[in-house]
């Protein structure tokens, strides 16, 4: 039996505690916004929780530490795994990996225990077949709808781009590399940085993002070129009913994860 410890208790949370898990005894919760970390038991009954008043205080306790809150809690957590090296660490927003590669990749050499689901995308099992041959162009285009992306930073300081994108039916919004995508989409573009953990060559990927209007769904093509061969993908993901901006695969890759490692 292990214990879980959650950080972030919002939408992700709920989608992994709605599923069939076993072998837990049990769960420690930690999230900024106590309301809502204090939620969480009177909606699932089944599991025993306990409240922790830090991520130190959390990582301390569990044996599994899944990280479903943001970059900056996917940095803090990145940042304190050394100091457990037999532990098990889910992380999601992989963005927080990609601002801190150098040590991601120094704690995977060493064999900590770091991993990152698919997410919203296939395709990662032959981007991790070809990470150790010449990769030429590792090359994502998201098209999300325009509503999901209207919060993004990068809008603060682009108000005619938002205009003209509130105006357009489908608009290219960014073209760039994977750490300005992470930069100014935070809360959007996990994709990216899940490509560009995974291969272990962030400076080989390429981002474009398309807004577009009425879409019902969130789609990812992506293009990876090694001297391996060529993979293109293609997914069509429903967004979380309650959190439009990412997809309800992504929630469902970290069940998997999880599963896998309690069996």
């Amino acid at each position: 039996m292990k214990n879980v410890g959650i950080v972030g208790c919002g939408n992700v949370a709920s989608e992994i505690l709605k599923s069939n898990l076993y072998g837990i005894e049990k769960i420690f919760l930690y999230d900024i916004d106590v309301e809502k970390m204090h939620l969480i038991p009177e909606i699932f009954t089944k599991y025993k929780f306990i409240f922790c008043n830090s991520i130190d205080e959390l990582i301390e306790k569990s044996d599994i530490i899944i990280e479903s809150a943001s970059i900056i809690a996917a940095e803090k957590i990145l940042s304190r795994i050394k100091s457990f090296p037999k532990k098990e660490f889910l992380i999601l927003s992989v963005g927080g990996l990609v601002k801190k590669f150098n040590m991601y990749q120094y704690l995977i050499n060493k064999n900590y225990k770091i991993h990152v689901p698919s997410g919203a995308i296939a395709g990662t099992d032959a981007l991790e077949a070809v990470k150790n041959v010449e990769i030429k162009r590792i090359k994502l285009k998201t098209t999300k709808p325009t509503n999901s992306l209207l919060s993004a930073t990068y809008f603060k300081t682009n108000k005619k781009l938002y205009n003209k994108m509130l105006k357009e039916k489908t608009l290219n919004i960014f073209t760039g590399n994977v750490f300005d995508a992470i930069k100014f989409f935070p809360q959007n573009i996990n994709v990216a940085a899940t490509l560009a953990v995974i291969s272990g060559k962030p400076k080989k990927v390429e981002v474009e993002i398309y807004a577009k209007k009425n879409l019902n769904k969130n789609i990812h093509e992506i293009e990876i070129i090694s001297s391996a061969g060529k993979v293109y993908t293609r997914t069509e993901n429903i967004p979380s009913l309650n959190n439009p901006k990412t997809s309800y695969l992504a929630a469902l890759s970290l069940i998997s994860s999880l599963k896998k490692i309690l069996l």
